[in-house]
């Protein structure tokens, strides 16, 4: 804020724990995570792990499941609806 404190912004969300893979999982492992998942979800959004891997998850989740997926630049903004 302008005079130096804290803006406090009012969000209202969901948080789910999601359970079954590791922070370890290779490529082939999260393909098969999103492939079980149901329901099917609208979109996916990879945000952790080095810049081009997470660019090159999107993309391939993106061609094999035909569903939009991003991976946001770090420190990047979305907007979700």
């Amino acid at each position: 804020s302008k005079n130096g404190k804290a803006d406090i912004i009012k969000v209202q969300m969901n948080v789910k724990s999601i359970e079954g893979f590791s922070g370890h999982s290779d490529r082939r492992q999260l393909l098969s995570y999103v492939k079980r998942l149901s329901p099917r979800p609208k979109m996916v959004i990879v945000c952790h792990g080095e810049a081009q891997k997470t660019q090159n998850l999107s993309s391939a989740i993106s061609h094999v499941f035909k569903l939009p997926a991003i991976a946001p630049r770090n420190l990047e903004s979305i907007r979700l609806r």
